[in-house]
């Protein structure tokens, strides 16, 4: 009886160990999330871009379904820990599952592969989406708390905002100085992330360096019960910002993705996980704003053409491009008679705050076959891990 348990455990090992090397093996991940990005938001670029969109190219194409553990209806925290560490959580929850514990999500995963890592966001770097991916709290208000796990996180690169949560804290800690102190290049502004060599780096740039302020397109709001969020804001409010800022708005994700990938690609044995996230999609889903979101959608589709381009040129990179959840209930709205090039798209919102409806999922590159067909949004980190599972 002895020797057939340790027969079954030997085969049940030697079943894990294969299952895992037969899976395709992926030596890169792009991960690219578009936040509140749902079929109207996409649908808004395809029917305004004259070019064939990144959209258009994607081999495969699946849905998933938004659900957080405690609602039909996600949040950005939510959303952002299910598509990072595989579980569902508590709508509010960061990293953490419904009792408090915290996750390990496929970055952490990665980075026990020995891979690289990075996050490139245009929002704060303790916004709920990037935040999923290295910390774990029971409120995605705790930005102190998120910053200083930040610092233990890591990541090779990372750019983003939020200044604020790691210098001039209440409770006085500097944990630029923090960052230093382990390792990392610090940087301040965006000039200083396009020109640096440094292996590892964070910048930490000023918001209207993160994403343009033309005009005010309105005032910031949510759906009732729901909190108004930073990407709402910085898509409704009209800054008046120095014009001898070297800040490139319009193009901050696609260099600052293109920054990241040159680092990341260097002495590149192990391969890379990248976590990118356009978070202001979703701001103007909040504030119902067709002409923004259109603007925005198209600033998307440079990011991920220039990830395509990525992939094109190195056949074993996986790029997998979805959203946390749909944001305004946008659709196109209707013209009358008029012909389809008569007039700007009109777009239509149901809500200002976040529907449950399911999303897409875009999947290029090496293993991009395992993203086809309707899935939970739970679903995509675990088939990631499998495919760069060492």
């Amino acid at each position: 009886m002895k020797v057939n348990h340790v027969i079954s455990y030997a085969l049940l090992a030697a079943f894990c160990l294969t299952s895992c090397k037969n899976e395709p093996q992926v030596k890169n991940v792009i991960y690219l999330i578009g936040d509140g990005m749902g079929f109207g938001a996409v649908t808004s670029l395809l029917l305004t871009e004259d070019e064939p969109t990144g959209f258009e190219q994607a081999p495969v194409i699946g849905l998933h379904e938004t659900c957080s553990a405690d609602n039909y209806v996600t949040d950005s925290a939510a959303g952002g820990t299910a598509l990072a560490t595989g579980t569902r959580t508590n709508n509010g929850y960061v990293g953490a599952d419904p009792e408090g514990n915290q996750l390990t999500s496929v970055l952490r995963k990665a980075q026990t592969y020995g891979m690289k890592t990075g996050i490139v966001v245009n929002t704060t770097l303790t916004e709920a989406t990037p935040a999923s991916f290295y910390a774990g709290v029971t409120s995605r208000k705790m930005v102190y708390d998120i910053a200083k796990q930040f610092t233990e996180s890591e990541v090779d690169v990372a750019i983003g905002g939020g200044l604020g949560h790691f210098f001039g804290r209440p409770d006085s800690l500097d944990l630029t100085a923090t960052l230093i102190e382990k390792g990392y290049e610090v940087y301040l502004n965006w000039e200083s992330v396009l020109n640096t060599e440094s292996d590892k780096f964070v910048g930490i740039l000023p918001l209207y360096d993160l994403h343009r302020r033309e005009k005010n397109h309105g005032r910031a709001s949510a759906a009732e019960g729901q909190e108004v969020c930073l990407a709402a804001q910085m898509a409704a409010i009209n800054e008046d910002v120095d014009a001898t800022h070297l800040s490139e708005p319009t193009v901050y994700l696609e260099k600052a993705t293109a920054k990241a990938l040159e680092v990341l690609s260097r002495d590149n044995k192990e391969g890379f996980f990248l976590m990118i996230e356009s978070a202001i999609i979703d701001g103007y889903g909040h504030n119902n704003d067709g002409e923004g979101m259109v603007i925005e959608m198209k600033e998307f589709n440079c990011t991920l053409r220039k990830m395509i381009e990525y992939v094109d040129t190195h056949p074993e990179t996986l790029l997998v491009v979805t959203a946390d959840h749909e944001t305004g209930g946008t659709g196109v709205y209707y013209n009358g008679h008029k012909p389809a090039n008569e007039g700007p798209l009109r777009l239509k919102f149901s809500t200002s705050g976040h529907t449950g409806t399911v999303v897409p999922v875009f999947a290029y590159g090496a293993g991009a076959e395992n993203f086809a067909g309707v899935m939970k949004n739970t679903d995509i980190p675990k088939k990631i891990d499998a495919l760069i599972c060492r």
